[in-house]
């Protein structure tokens, strides 16, 4: 399979900043020019696209290179030569180069993001562009552990969305799957707009703590407290978007304070009812020990006006009143809030 990589990876995140060598182990060049070699020593035809030839040290470049991989500062030369385009390239970057490298893709290539999009974003942003080449797909081959670490057993790809739509091909699809088995690699399928919040090592702290959180309540609320189901799901919905109101909003120092975290200790210590609801207690040690440099900015945060609603709700009524299509628009441009901050 035709390969092409972009981006070799922040090695000074990697080694510097997370430390992986100590914390982890394997051994640099990290992310995506790891990536790239584990495919090209697998037999695939790969091109590794890196502008910054001071990415990598030069001892790490001799590495990439006797891997087989072939490597350029030209993104459009990478565009043409690749069925599959993964993407390791900074943030702020990306969709600029899937603009200019979608005329000069192959018929049916994919464009593969990892941890630093979810695929949604460029597509929503470029639709236009993928109107013109409806028979390229995009979904992720996101590792989530870093590559080139021992932690990296897995590949996250994207399948239908939560709306119910495809982006890629079932053929796509298995070509996607095939690649990731090919360097030995498990992979799961999540729906497109779930792969972030489950794979991303930011989000998806927050998503296990949430959740522990929720079959903590579940547990106790039915087993203990004998609650509805749909009282319990009914608070959840509350609490959530409450807190996500509140950090759109006004970001995490405007979260704290309009909360009151010592009244939501008190509150949560009244449901630690088993001695196995260590997911709560930790919580509540941890609420115990917020950072002294945060806190000092709370005191001069601003909570700016917030609505807490259920925005699948929200959605449903849009359509009724606004119509289909002017509901799409305001949706996408939603979207765009939620996945790009913007």
């Amino acid at each position: 399979m035709k390969v092409s990589v972009y981006g070799a990876g922040n090695q000074n995140l990697y080694i510097n900043k997370i430390k992986a060598p100590e914390l982890f182990g394997g051994e640099p060049p990290y992310g995506g020019s790891r990536v790239a070699m584990e495919f090209a020593q697998a037999g695939h035809d790969v091109i590794l696209s890196e502008p910054d030839r001071n990415a990598l040290t030069d001892e790490m470049w001799k590495k990439v290179e006797e891997s087989g991989v072939k490597v350029t500062n030209d993104d459009i030369e990478a565009a043409k030569h690749g069925e599959v385009h993964i993407f390791f390239t900074p943030r702020d970057r990306i969709l600029e180069i899937i603009k200019n490298i979608l005329p000069h893709l192959p018929k049916d290539a994919i464009i593969l993001t990892t941890y630093n999009i979810c695929p949604l974003v460029p597509y929503h942003y470029l639709k236009y562009k993928f109107k013109e080449r409806s028979d390229v797909g995009i979904s992720s081959v996101h590792p989530t552990a870093i590559p080139g670490t021992p932690q990296h057993t897995y590949y996250i790809i994207g399948g239908t969305s939560l709306e119910g739509k495809d982006y890629i091909t079932e053929e796509q699809l298995k070509k996607c799957i095939q690649l990731a088995e090919s360097v030995n690699k498990k992979t799961y399928i999540v729906p497109i707009g779930a792969i972030c919040p489950t794979g991303n090592m930011g989000s998806s702290l927050v998503t296990a703590v949430a959740l522990a959180g929720i079959l903590d309540y579940y547990t106790i609320g039915r087993k203990v407290m004998d609650i509805p189901e749909e009282v319990i799901e009914l608070d959840i919905l509350m609490a959530l978007q409450t807190l996500a109101s509140l950090v759109e909003t006004s970001g995490i120092s405007g979260l704290l304070k309009a909360l009151d975290v010592e009244l939501i200790r008190k509150s949560t210590s009244f449901i630690c009812l088993t001695e196995d609801q260590k997911t709560s207690k930790a919580a509540l040690e941890r609420l115990k020990n917020i950072d002294e440099e945060l806190m000092e900015r709370v005191k001069n945060a601003k909570v700016n006006p917030t609505t807490p609603v259920a925005p699948q709700r929200l959605v449903n009524e849009l359509r009724v009143i606004m119509g289909d299509r002017a509901a799409d628009g305001a949706i996408k441009r939603s979207m765009r809030k939620l996945f790009m901050n913007e």
